[in-house]
């Protein structure tokens, strides 16, 4: 037996600005799982207050080899995250990376859009494309925005649940299992979170009113994969990731430095220990 969990990440890295990739490694180092990076696209800095980043496309061809290389090594990884992917050029071969490993979890965060759009970078196409992962992923982490998108149906922001039930009874139907959904409001929560588990609807809310970070998103993937890893429930799992990111916010609003810096985790990583 493994003396750690190994998992593999398929996302995005940023040279600057901690998101994607420089959020969950050192997270999941800290809690005891052995990141192994497939980058999808490598960036100088993260999207948001940089301007624009200088940019490169991992090409399909290099993930395909990653997988038949490790293949042949005899590499087997305890759960594969796919996120950010960049253009669907590669999504044929990221399916191709999990059917490698067909006895592996598969958690997908299909990174796309929020606050009822797509990214500037992305259009319909996209999410036709990031549709065919569904079926392979044990669960998926999308927010409110990326399963409207996920389902092609019209956005709309109410407290009413049913509505995001028939969202979750859409993406069943294409294929998803077990949905952990985010930023979805009720009365006077706008960020709480659906668990959609075994057609059980559960939502939980969050009382506090934090303020925004770039990589927020990354940092409660990152948690969630390793508490999953280790064993616990979705809903503990769900819950773990939860608190993590409000005590990395909280952490952050104690300094006055620029925003599009991302989470403080550094601060926060040092009281998981």
């Amino acid at each position: 037996m493994r003396p750690v969990k190994k998992v593999a990440l398929l996302h995005d890295l940023c040279g600057v600005g901690k998101a994607a990739l420089t959020n969950m490694m050192p997270i999941l180092s800290v809690m005891g799982i052995e990141s192994c990076p497939i980058p999808t696209m490598l960036l100088s800095t993260h999207t948001g207050g940089y301007g624009k980043p200088a940019t490169a496309h991992i090409p399909g061809d290099y993930i395909q080899a990653c997988a038949d290389h490790y293949k042949e090594q005899g590499i087997q990884f305890d759960a594969i995250f796919i996120g950010y992917l960049g253009h669907v050029d590669i999504i044929e071969s990221v399916i191709y990376f999990i059917c490698q490993f067909p006895d592996t979890r598969v958690i997908l965060d299909p990174i796309m859009g929020d606050h009822g759009n797509y990214y500037s970078n992305f259009d319909a196409s996209y999410g036709e494309a990031m549709r065919k992962l569904l079926p392979y992923a044990d669960v998926i982490l999308p927010n409110l925005t990326e399963c409207y998108l996920l389902t092609g149906k019209e956005y709309l922001i109410t407290g009413n649940h049913r509505n995001v039930l028939h969202l979750c009874e859409a993406l069943r139907e294409y294929g998803s299992f077990d949905m952990i959904i985010t930023s979805v409001p009720k009365d006077d929560c706008k960020k709480g979170i659906v668990l959609y588990e075994d057609d059980s609807f559960l939502y939980l809310g969050n009382g506090e009113v934090l303020g925004e970070y770039h990589g927020t998103g990354d940092a409660f993937d990152g948690m969630f994969l390793a508490k999953f890893l280790q064993g616990y429930s979705l809903l503990e799992s769900v819950q773990a990731s939860h608190a993590f990111v409000c005590a990395c916010i909280k952490e952050s609003q104690n300094y006055d430095y620029p925003e599009r810096e991302g989470l403080l985790i550094e601060k926060t990583l040092r009281k998981l220990v």
